[in-house]
């Protein structure tokens, strides 16, 4: 083989494992986007974790996009500051309705003078978290909450 031939097949090798090794897959834009909004929360950044979530967002407790937000607002003011501590994040992909759930274990505290005032959990119990998630305009958005932990269900 000619060495011309050698670099047009390394190339060609080279270019679909770069695309690979570049492009983040859904579950990373979704775990990102999870991070992303703990931080937000935490920094008491409303339209940083507003943008994460749908106009569309609606969930069985009848919390709508403005309904979130103005409950945001009331927990970002009624505290100095939040402490969220997440673990066991895992993301399922569904590619039949185009929706992905990211599951994790959450607990929230409020510190407000000093005091600590769970939001979510207990300082013995994490509250399970389900976030069902669809790509609009090319980003993934939050369009439903679930907390099973509330109906007696542990993920």
């Amino acid at each position: 083989m000619s060495r011309k031939t050698v670099i047009i097949l390394l190339l060609l090798l080279s270019i679909p494992l770069a695309i690979y090794l570049l492009m983040p897959s859904d579950a990373k834009r979704i775990r990102k986007l999870v991070g992303e909004g703990r931080e937000a929360a935490i920094q008491k950044d409303l339209s940083r974790v507003m943008s994460l979530v749908s106009y569309n967002y609606r969930d069985r407790y009848g919390f709508s996009y403005l309904y979130l937000k103005e409950t945001l607002k009331r927990i970002f003011k009624d505290y100095d500051s939040i402490e969220i501590d997440l673990k066991r994040l895992r993301v399922d992909l569904d590619s039949e309705d185009g929706k992905a759930k990211a599951k994790f274990l959450l607990k929230a505290v409020g510190i407000k003078n000093n005091d600590r005032e769970y939001i979510l959990g207990t300082e013995e119990v994490y509250e399970s978290v389900f976030l069902t998630l669809k790509k609009e305009r090319m980003k993934w958005r939050v369009v439903e909450t679930y907390l099973p932990t509330r109906e007696g269900l542990i993920f």
